[in-house]
């Protein structure tokens, strides 16, 4: 193992610094496994990367000199790296030989609460507000982000079980309201360390020492989230930690189209969320060193698990995606709990037409940006409502940290910083037009170990004429270019040839043309398709009343 494995295995078990000797001898032996070592993560990644070029999507763009470029520069990879490679790298044929999103949600509880090893991506977020004993508050996010590195059955060849071929990251920030934003170094492991498990009875999601883990067997709640980490963004590391437990919640409010955020053709997401987690009293944080008890607070969990980008199963969908360029990745997402116990979920995905607001890095921050925005909002008495609105972004700010610089160097870029929003009438006339501002002045930029950045932490709701009605945390994913950071990780330098061959990711002039003929002609098939999906409202233009 080399010292970035070694370093996060050590911050996963809560240690000043890796040693075996600390380590139980069942970890201590799948830490030095083949399985575990470099070279043998090296392996597995050229061998999908030969998988991916013998299984070709039709209409796809051509990845064949990417993935050749690909294995003639990747040798021996850490976990970090690996993780980055199959998050960024690989394009949108690499959506294959994982679970595809069903036409249905169907979503079931307690078993949807299960990390989905088989699915792409998933992941478990709490994020809140909290105030100590003496009032002081805190915007806190914790979330166990989980990725399969192969397709399940790739993986299978591989002597891998579902478990051991997860990667799994910690990301962990915590605000004090009036100061500034901490986020923890991003802590990433393999489960071939052993170190990643899961039981669901009770409920019990161990990331090291890290853990999400119920109190019985018959019920989600209580639940207590624990979790540490270091920033080293400066010269002193800055210790933080969470020790939460959380009573009860409101009610599962089902994203999209009942769970579904979007389900077309295989592809998309299953999400769930729940507002307003009770925080327990005595629970306590700790920032810089210092043990914080807290009083009390309200938080918000997300359970979203299927594929973050990629083509879909269906021919006839890849030919339309590829008459115009495709759109850029990144989204806007927010929570707002307001007063008289109602709460709103917000998204926007990136597009085109925005560009001009995105890797913006000069010494005049962009103008106002417009976006619409689609909305779930449930009501006092838990009902779903569907809303859409429109969010301007008229105040930007600098990222101008990083929590380890030596691994993510600081992007200097402009996200967004403060958020108007109006909705139509189906929200309440006292929350129908609001603001968010951030609780600290400086940015609350954070990065994933993949290499993208984004913006999150808690904000203040408050109504236009200035009135606090509530908490709410604000996220914008990828406003900076991840290309420099994730090269940087990799080792690759500046190796422009093959930073041309990854971001070409559109299809040629040829190509388009025969996608346009495909779907002119499959007319019948591609309506079927797009008659069959859900959720698809929320991911384009408002729709009309």
């Amino acid at each position: 193992m080399d010292n970035n494995t070694q370093k996060n295995i050590a911050d996963a078990l809560w240690l000043e610094s890796y040693d075996e000797s600390k380590l139980s001898d069942d970890t201590a032996e799948a830490c030095n496994s083949n399985k575990n070592s470099n070279h043998a993560i090296g392996e597995r990644v050229r061998d999908y990367l030969d998988w991916l070029d013998r299984h070709p999507q039709s209409f796809n763009p051509s990845y064949h000199k990417r993935y050749s470029l690909l294995k003639e520069t990747i040798k021996d990879l850490n976990t970090q790296q690996a993780y980055a490679a199959c998050q960024k790298l690989l394009g949108n044929n690499a959506v294959q030989g994982y679970d595809q999103i069903p036409e249905t949600a169907d979503l079931k509880f307690p078993r949807d609460h299960e990390p989905k090893l088989r699915s792409q991506v998933g992941w478990h977020f709490f994020v809140g507000s909290a105030w100590d004993e003496d009032g002081q508050e805190y915007g806190i996010e914790i979330m166990f982000f989980r990725v399969a590195m192969l397709p399940p059955e790739l993986a299978k060849k591989h002597g891998l079980t579902d478990i051991e071929n997860q990667i799994v990251e910690l990301q962990l920030g915590i605000s004090r309201a009036g100061e500034r934003h901490h986020q923890a170094d991003p802590v990433v492991v393999a489960g071939t360390t052993g170190l990643i498990s899961f039981k669901p009875e009770p409920f019990t999601y161990t990331f090291g020492k890290n853990k999400i883990s119920a109190e019985h067997k018959s019920s989600f709640w209580p639940l207590n989230v624990t979790a540490r980490g270091i920033d080293r963004g400066k010269s002193e590391p800055f210790p933080l930690a969470a020790d939460l437990t959380f009573t009860s919640g409101k009610e599962y409010l089902l994203q999209g189209d009942n769970g579904a955020m979007p389900s077309i053709a295989g592809m998309g997401t299953l999400y769930y969320s729940i507002p307003n987690i009770v925080l327990k009293s005595g629970s306590t944080i700790n920032y810089g060193g210092k043990t914080i008890k807290l009083k009390n607070g309200s938080f918000w969990f997300d359970h979203q698990w299927g594929f973050l980008g990629g083509n879909s199963t269906s021919p006839v969908l890849r030919a339309a995606s590829n008459i115009n360029k495709p759109a850029p990745a990144g989204w806007d997402w927010f929570m707002a709990q307001f007063e008289g116990n109602r709460q709103i979920t917000m998204f926007a995905s990136h597009g085109k037409k925005y560009m001009p607001f995105y890797f913006q890095t000069g010494a005049v921050p962009p103008g106002k940006m417009t976006v619409e925005v689609g909305g779930k909002y449930m009501d006092e008495h838990k009902k779903l409502y569907n809303t859409w609105g429109t969010l301007v972004v008229d105040r930007w700010i600098r990222s101008e940290g990083s929590p380890n610089p030596q691994i993510y160097p600081v992007t200097h870029t402009w996200h967004p910083n403060s958020w108007h929003f109006s909705f139509n009438e189906t929200m309440p006339k006292d929350i129908r037009e609001f603001h968010l501002e951030q609780i600290v002045p400086s940015s609350q930029t954070n990065f994933f170990a993949n290499g993208s950045q984004y913006n999150e932490g808690a904000v203040y709701v408050k109504s236009p004429e200035g009135k606090d009605i509530g908490r709410g945390f604000a996220e914008s994913v990828q406003y900076a270019d991840p290309w420099p950071t994730v090269f940087h990780i990799m080792g690759f330098g500046n190796d422009a040839k093959l930073m041309a061959a990854i971001k070409n990711n559109g299809a040629s002039l040829s190509r388009r043309l025969v996608s346009l003929a495909y779907m002119l002609t499959h007319q019948k098939q591609l309506k079927a398709t797009l008659a069959k999906s859900k959720g698809m409202e929320f991911f384009g233009p408002t729709p009309k009343k």
